[in-house]
């Protein structure tokens, strides 16, 4: 089963900051990691400006500012990026004639090395210095670790050089950033030689903490590699290595230093080995759990949570390691074991120092010339309140700094006072995720953050809307008509007229006797000029005074259907005829008899009008010429119109008409000109009602399930609103009430006061727990959330009703909520029916008084690797009757276990049996009704740790999916005769799976995996076929799952769960708008959480859809600017330790044997993306410009094309081949009477596609169809 992967809520963890003169005009940018985006802020007075963003198709591990200046200080910085392939690229920034800046490649390429590719987080090493070459100018380079137990190191200059000489594009870049001087004199004159050079820590160096580099002029021009690490006794020392890129061999020689510790070192054998040389110890026996080094002119800095060290260099050249150049300050700390994490140089001799708890120091270096010491260096300290975040990186520039972080908010905070503001909003690592459906409403409720940054997240496709004030007891309300304090309620019939006072609370009084017109009312406004309201009802329009009222039009038989007005215009219709007033003079301007029946009518502008009729199914643009009413423009529609809004977008207006057959007709329109194409999109099955968000730039689409359409540059997206319906709104005026808006629920039968807080198609509702919230899992047969939190000494469960969860008060109170024992840590929640049949656990059917909440633990202590002791809990809920009561979960009973209690699922098929996962084995538990307790019946082993159990519901077998942290995915079988356990299925390859969804077709089964290396993998279990004649066996090994997906996603996947953030169907409210909008859409979707704070979604499509949108992929990922060099398809290959990275260790191989290349091409299929589009790709058409769009087009049909043809028929197996490398190299040797446009049409018309030729309106319309989906 192909699939669309799609990024919903972009990565927000910083994991690296830097700042330079990116621009080379003197001003200081800083630079952000966040993942595949890098993000450029200003300094301004009082905080940080974007200043622009940019996606590269890499996730970057490391980021270095470099400087490349020449002698008289012209130049500019240049950025340093190293990714988790272990791929190298250098990036300047410059601003274009069109004032944007833009991302220039001066290198791109392989890091050398001989070694494969290793684990993401297996070394975090990385810093960069200078060097003085022999022109005397000072060069960077970077030394970085990507295995354990050695350094490489990067010269920038030659690898610029190199590059310049094999790419006219970076020549010419260089020519352009760097004066030409330089350029010709430093860049390009780099001798040729190896971009990188490997070093070895020495033996004794086992655990390596830190290093950082050091240039000091008066050494020789000496480069110093400060290394901070610790031996096999636990000691921690200080080595210095000397690094020596611009000499030759000869030079390179180091003597031996006398006096030294006689520690073994390794050997170099790796090329340029001996540019990184070991000379020595610098300082001997510092602070045990010293963890950081940072350099500075006069000498270094050893950091540690309880001491600060500074060596001084002024006698080190003498003694160096005596106490005579160091200087030792205590840290002042009152609570916990914190260390620090990140430093940086502040003016005036000044370091700060960020701890992992966010407090900070400011240390002063002076020298002590009045004290005994003469010469010798004193710290002076200072600290500030702490900063509410978590730092991981920080960046200085002048007197502010951006403090970085990958658990909690990035900060910019004023070093000199402390001040402190959120940059970068940061949701934090998503540790679990479930779905909670509330009608209409669907949100995907995720535990988000770490300690005080920790909550919960309610990720969904609705405009959240602030809620003032609520008023029950209302009922049929068709119409709301608000002006001034006046509100009139349309109802059956007649209207009821209140008014309104807002104060602490709204008062809402009905008025009994009134002037105004009790008829329905379809329109109220107010003259401020003549004191007078004008209603419009049913029976005509009417003038209300303070003392009288009367009817200045009225019709015989109240079928006034329609009114609106605006720009001192009011239109109403009875069936055919049109009546336009002026509301200032309150006199007739025009009239108008239609032969067809007016459906809609719209007030466009002072002189236009917009009207749509019955029988034309037409929309007439009007206009008005002294007392005349002429057409100028008519629109024609699938369906009858029956509502109109025009939103103002982007310099321009935007017609959305809503149709009786459930289409939206989208124009733009100009004064009475139609300035583009008219498009219609399908949104449901009824008339859509469109009442327009003046303030928005978006439409709220009525009806039992509300929708909302925000209008963007190439279209409108597509969410929902937090209501289970509207059927009537109104807006407020803005002088009588802080609510902007007014909302009437028909199901819940209230009115509803408040402001809408923002429009975007995804929105994230934030409730803050103030502590890391593990696990969370909602239980619709109850509508409860249970949830537990993380505490200091032990874990806190807590249970609330669905309707309680955006109370924060409520959450954390302690009456619904009960703590579990000391160093208890909740491992999982889920739901069970104790002696009962389970399935009902997933179908969703109201529970059964033998329902129960299961809540598994561990007992962690700090001493173990895993736990060694669990338990799981067995608790009833009683559900409150009223809303004053709370929801309580009842301990019933609770069983020990030996080991690491994980996870648990139901066994379907086989009643009262649940199954958990404890350490590597899935072990069956049976509930004995006798002894109230359950009682283990089977186990087995099947690999190292499960981390998630998935039931498969079928009607005859009984079979769960099991995911392992090592041996990938099992399907293990349960006889449900004998009561025995076995493995029928297991994926050959070992990965470690983060966690995993099940998508079950008839006779396949899908698992959706996400393992440790940023990877999705699909694999699939097919039935075997019962014997019979005729039958043949099926072509997949019974014990053996099939890899037919895979793809790298960039990001570490924490949890996935079936879902969608996409707004309910009109169709159905309980399957979502995916399948309604694409017809390809052909399972249900899954939703994901990463490490980063990114959310996405994953949808299975059809394979004609795939190879649609592949086309486009391929086709968009060649027009698209590969950014630091950086390429899609190499950055959609999957990643696998032990991958040949850089240089091949087997050259003389590849030269000499034959079968080489067959080899090497094998292996480079085993990790080439299959059976996954990147829709973040495919979408990134819609911001091309039009000479790109077609040129895109093009391609996409030679692709789309080819590829049907070479398929034919077996397009289903063809889908997961690799169409990447495909499209380059085969299909041009295909007959051309294979490539049939009328048979591919027939397919791709069968799931409502585009068809060939593909336009650029139809992939235009089609692509913003698949926006709407997540």
């Amino acid at each position: 089963m192909p699939f669309l992967a799609s990024t919903t809520k972009p990565p927000t963890a910083v994991s690296g900051a830097v700042t330079g003169n990116f621009l080379g005009d003197g001003e200081k940018l800083v630079l952000l990691s966040r993942l595949n985006i890098v993000s450029l802020f200003r300094a301004d007075d009082h905080s940080f400006e974007h200043v622009a963003d940019f996606s590269l198709f890499a996730s970057l591990r490391f980021v270095e500012s470099l400087p490349l200046f020449d002698n008289r200080g012209c130049g500019r910085h240049v950025v340093f990026f190293l990714s988790v392939k272990q791929e190298v690229s250098v990036v300047a920034f410059e601003r274009r004639n069109n004032g944007l800046i833009g991302m220039v490649t001066l290198f791109h390429g392989d890091v050398e090395t001989y070694f494969h590719q290793g684990k993401i987080n297996d070394a975090s090493l990385c810093c960069s210095g200078v060097y003085r070459s022999t022109t005397g100018n000072l060069l960077p380079i970077v030394i970085f670790s990507i295995y354990r137990g050695g350094v490489i190191g990067f010269d920038v200059a030659a690898a610029i050089s190199g590059y310049s000489r094999d790419s006219k594009t970076a020549a010419a870049a260089l020519n352009a950033l760097f004066p030409s001087d330089y350029v010709q004199g430093v860049l390009k004159k780099t001798k040729r030689r190896s971009n990188f050079a490997h070093g070895n820590f020495a033996a004794a160096e086992i655990d390596v903490r830190s290093i950082a580099l050091d240039h000091r002029d008066g050494i020789d021009g000496a480069v110093s590699l400060l290394v901070l690490y610790a031996d096999l006794t636990g000691k921690t020392h200080v080595s210095e290595y000397l690094v020596n890129f611009w000499r030759n061999a000869d030079q390179r020689r180091v003597p031996k230093t006398q006096g030294r510790s006689r520690i073994p070192e390794a050997l170099n054998i790796l090329p340029g080995g001996d540019i990184i040389q070991r000379k020595g110890l610098l300082s001997t026996s510092v602070e045990t759990n010293a963890c950081l080094l940072h350099v500075v002119p006069d000498g270094f800095f050893i950091l540690g949570p309880q001491l600060l060290n500074f060596c001084s260099w002024k006698s080190s050249g003498v003694q160096s390691g005596s106490s005579k150049n160091v200087t030792t300050l205590e840290v002042p700390r009152l609570g916990a074991y914190v260390e620090p994490v990140c430093c940086a140089t502040l003016p005036g001799q000044e370091l700060l120092i960020l701890f992992e708890d966010g407090s900070y120091l400011k240390v002063s270096v002076r020298d002590d010339c009045e004290g005994l010491n003469s010469g010798k260096s004193m710290l002076s300290q200072s600290s500030g309140a702490p900063l509410r975040t978590i730092p991981k990186c920080v960046a200085v520039v002048g007197e502010c700094c951006v403090v970085g972080s990958h658990m909690d908010h990035t900060l910019w905070m004023r070093w000199l006072t402390g001040e402190s503001g959120v940059l970068v909003y940061n949701c934090g690592p998503v540790f679990d995720v479930t779905v909670a459906a509330d009608g209409s409403r669907t949100s995907v409720i995720a535990g988000t953050g770490v300690g005080l940054n920790g909550g919960l997240s309610f990720v969904r496709s609705a405009v959240s809307v602030r809620q003032d004030i609520r008023v029950t007891g209302l009922q049929n309300v068709r119409q709301i008509s608000v002006s001034e304090d006046t509100i009139i309620f349309s109802l059956p019939g007649y209207s009821r007229v209140c008014r309104y006072c807002v104060g602490e609370t709204m008062v809402l009084e009905e008025i009994h006797n009134t002037f105004f017109g009790t008829e329905e009312t379809l329109l109220l406004e107010y003259n401020n000029e003549r004191n007078v309201f004008l209603q419009v009802t049913t029976a005509g329009l009417r003038n209300v005074w303070p003392d009288r009222g009367e009817y200045v039009i009225r019709v015989i038989n109240n079928d006034i259907g329609h009114a609106h007005a605006s720009e001192g215009l009011l239109v109403f219709s009875n069936p055919a005829n049109l009546y336009v007033f002026c509301m200032k003079t309150l006199t007739p301007v025009a009239t108008l008899c239609l032969a067809d029946a007016i459906s809609c009518l719209l007030v466009f502008s002072s002189s236009s009008l917009l009207v749509g009729t019955w029988g034309s199914c037409a929309v007439h643009l009007y206009e008005l010429h002294d007392g005349m009413i002429q057409s100028k423009v008519i629109l024609q529609c699938s369906a009858t119109p029956c509502s109109m809004c025009v939103v103002f977008h982007s310099g321009g207006h935007r017609l959305l008409v809503g149709l009786h057959n459930g289409y939206v007709a989208d124009v733009p329109i100009s004064g009475a000109n139609v300035c583009g194409e008219m498009v219609e999109t399908m949104l449901t099955t009824q008339p859509v009602r469109l009442f327009n968000l003046e303030s928005h730039a978006a439409v709220l689409c009525l009806g039992e399930i509300p929708l909302i359409l925000i209008v963007t540059n190439t279209g409108f997206q597509l969410t929902g609103i937090d209501f289970r319906d509207v059927s009537a709104c109104a807006i407020m005026p803005k002088m009588r009430s802080p609510s902007r808006y007014i909302f009437f629920s028909k199901s819940e039968c209230a009115l509803i006061l408040g402001s809408i807080t923002s429009v975007q198609k995804l929105n994230t509702d934030y409730v803050g727990l103030k502590a890391t919230a593990t696990c969370v899992k909602y239980m619709p047969w109850w509508n409860v959330l249970v949830l537990s939190i993380r505490r200091i000494e032990k874990d806190q469960v807590v249970s609330t009703m669905g309707h309680e969860v955006s109370n924060l008060s409520v959450l954390l109170d302690e009456p619904n909520s009960f703590e579990l024992l000391e160093n208890e840590r909740c491992a999982f929640i889920d739901c069970v029916a104790l002696g009962q049949a389970n399935e009902w656990g997933s179908c969703g059917e109201v529970a059964s008084d033998a329902g129960v909440v299961l809540i598994g633990t561990t007992f962690v202590f700090p001493d173990e690797q895993l736990s060694r002791s669990s338990r799981f809990m067995w608790c009833t809920v009683e559900v409150a009757k009223l809303r004053t009561e709370k929801t309580l979960l009842r301990l019933q009973g609770s069983k020990d276990v030996e080991g690491a209690l994980q996870c648990c699922c139901i066994v379907p098929n086989y009643a009262g049996r649940v199954a958990l996962g404890i350490g590597g084995c899935v072990v069956l538990y049976s509930w004995n009704a006798a002894d109230a307790t359950f009682v283990a019946e089977e186990t087995i082993q099947i690999g190292t740790l499960i981390v998630r159990l998935i039931p498969v519901m079928q009607k005859e077998v009984s079979y769960i999916v099991a995911s392992d942290a090592r041996h990938s995915c099992f399907f293990v079988r349960i006889d449900t005769i004998q009561g025995s356990l076995n493995i029928v299925a297991r994926d050959p390859e070992l990965r470690g799976v983060m966690d995993c969804a099940i998508l079950q077709y008839e006779s396949r089964h899908d698992v959706c995996l996400g393992d440790d290396l940023f990877n999705f993998f699909c694999v699939s279990h097919v039935e075997p076929l019962a014997n019979s004649s005729g039958v043949s066996a099926p072509a997949m090994p019974t014990k053996k799952l099939q890899t037919t997906a895979q793809y790298h996603m960039g990001d570490l996947i924490t949890v996935m769960h079936q879902g969608s953030f996409a707004p309910c169907s009109v169709l159905n409210d309980v399957v979502p708008i995916p399948a309604t909008l694409v017809r390809g859409v052909c399972g249900p979707q899954i939703v994901y959480g990463t490490s980063h704070g990114a959310f996405g979604a994953i949808t299975p499509i059809s394979s004609e859809t795939f190879i649609l949108l592949k086309g486009l992929e391929v086709s968009v990922a060649s027009v698209v600017p590969p950014l630091g060099g950086f390429t899609h398809a190499s950055f959609r290959e999957v990643l696998r330790v032990g991958q040949e990275r850089g240089a091949s260790r087997n050259a003389s191989f590849q030269v000499t044997n034959p079968q080489a290349t067959e080899l090497f091409n094998r292996r480079r299929r085993r990790c080439v993306p299959r059976g996954v589009c990147c829709g973040d790709v495919v979408e990134m058409f819609l911001t091309l410009s039009g000479g790109d769009q077609l040129r895109v087009v093009q391609e996409a049909n030679q692709h789309v094309r080819r590829w049907f043809a070479y398929a034919w028929p077996t397009l289903e197996e063809y889908a997961m081949s690799d169409l990447d490398d495909f499209s380059s190299n085969q299909g041009d040797e295909l007959a051309p009477d294979r490539i049939v446009d009328a048979e591919i049409n027939s397919l791709l018309l069968r799931q409502a596609l585009p068809t060939l030729s593909l336009t650029v309106e139809a992939v235009t319309a089609f692509i913003q169809t698949i926006q709407r989906i997540h």
